[in-house]
C-alpha cells in the first residue's frame, strides 16, 4: 500500500493513501502521456516553458501521479512515495 506525501512550498505536509499501485508520468520521460494527462487535468494544451501562452500551470507542473484520481506534482513542493511501513519508497521531488 502506497502514500503520496506532497510537501507544499509553505512547509504544509499533504499526505494522501493512494493503494496497491500508481502510475508516474514526467514531462520529460514520457512528454506525450504528460501532454495528454495536462491537457485533461487542466483543459488546456501544455506549451513549453519559454512559449507566451506559458502560464503557472505549465512553468510549475512537471508530472502526475494516477492512481484512480490524477495528482499533479509541482516544481515547488517535495513529493514521496511512501511504502506501508512509512519508509521513503519513491523520491519524486523535481530536480
Amino acid at each position: 500500500m502506497f502514500t503520496l506525501r506532497r510537501m507544499s512550498g509553505q512547509g504544509v505536509e499533504i499526505n494522501q493513501f493512494i493503494g496497491k499501485s500508481y502510475s508516474y508520468i514526467h514531462r520529460d520521460f514520457n512528454p506525450k502521456e504528460f501532454r495528454e494527462t495536462f491537457k485533461l487535468v487542466f483543459e488546456k494544451d501544455h506549451v513549453a516553458d519559454l512559449d507566451p501562452a506559458s502560464d503557472t500551470d505549465t512553468k510549475m507542473c512537471y508530472a502526475f501521479v494516477c492512481h484512480g484520481e490524477i495528482q499533479p506534482l509541482y516544481k515547488n513542493q517535495s513529493n514521496y512515495i511512501m511504502s506501508e511501513s512509512g519508509a521513503t519508497f519513491a523520491n519524486l521531488s523535481y530536480k
